[in-house]
């Protein structure tokens, strides 16, 4: 059998080459659309979609409910608005209401404004889907299954959205438990964890203030205490090579709320 040269070789490679993008289209795809034929944003390179993991209750509701949406990842906090990323609706009703984030649970509670009527079926939908991104840039996935409730008069209110307010005392002694051991100790040169030394100064790592009140998800200290938080510089804190036990997640919860209350 006779050997094929290198012109004939890149001949058949071209001719393999076109039946296929005749039969399978271009290498790169076009980017997939929504119902209105708009593109729908696909995640950064490496990253998982922005997924909903559960959203309580699963079923009735109070007329002054409290509902839950929990995430797979942290929320980018620019990429929603408190007062605009849900409602309940129900024919012409529309109930838009306060979202709240809680950060430590990647959790969005909204609460409507106003006491809905009983006996109506309400659908929560989500004006600001289109906006919301993780942290890492991830859009929220198109498929997203929102309930549908039955808002009865005998069902008790659920607890309201408000965070319990935490005092600096309390976060003192979190981090003289936790921290301290080696932030007070001058031979680590580490900064001090009072909260002269932490509200409204800026972090030696990244341009973030260390706390920002009335703003956890732009507070790098949450970022450097949330033991999965995708984007900080070097390891969580307290870190696993001290003899430091890590942070409970009630504990950087009382941190957000004493953050989310104004740092005071």
């Amino acid at each position: 059998m006779k050997h094929l040269d290198t012109k004939n070789l890149r001949r058949i490679l071209f001719l393999v080459l076109g039946v296929f993008f005749v039969a399978c289209g271009s290498i790169d795809p076009d980017p997939p659309e929504d119902a209105d034929g708009n593109p729908i944003p696909l995640p950064p390179p490496g990253e998982p979609w922005l997924i909903i993991t559960e959203i309580l209750p699963d079923e009735a509701l109070s007329p002054h409910p409290t509902i839950s949406i929990t995430f797979n990842s942290y929320l980018d906090p620019s990429s929603f608005t408190s007062f605009g990323f849900a409602q309940l609706r129900s024919g012409g009703f529309v109930y838009g209401g306060r979202t709240e984030y809680f950060m430590a649970r990647k959790e969005l509670r909204f609460r409507p404004n106003n006491p809905m009527f009983a006996d109506l079926v309400y659908e929560l939908s989500l004006p600001g889907r289109s906006s919301l991104r993780s942290v890492q840039g991830s859009p929220l996935h198109p498929l997203v299954l929102l309930p549908r409730y039955h808002v009865r008069a005998d069902r008790p209110y659920t607890d309201p959205i408000e965070r319990p307010r935490v005092t600096w005392e309390e976060v003192e002694e979190i981090f003289d438990a936790h921290c301290n051991a080696c932030h007070g100790d001058p031979s680590w040169q580490l900064p001090t964890l009072d909260r002269q030394g932490l509200v409204g100064v800026t972090s030696t790592q990244v341009e973030f203030p260390l706390v920002e009140p009335y703003s956890p998800a732009r507070s790098y200290l949450m970022h450097k205490i949330l033991p999965d938080y995708p984007q900080r510089r070097f390891t969580v804190q307290p870190p696993p090579y001290s003899d430091a036990d890590p942070l409970t997640t009630e504990q950087i919860e009382t941190i957000e709320h004493w953050i989310a209350h104004g740092a005071r």
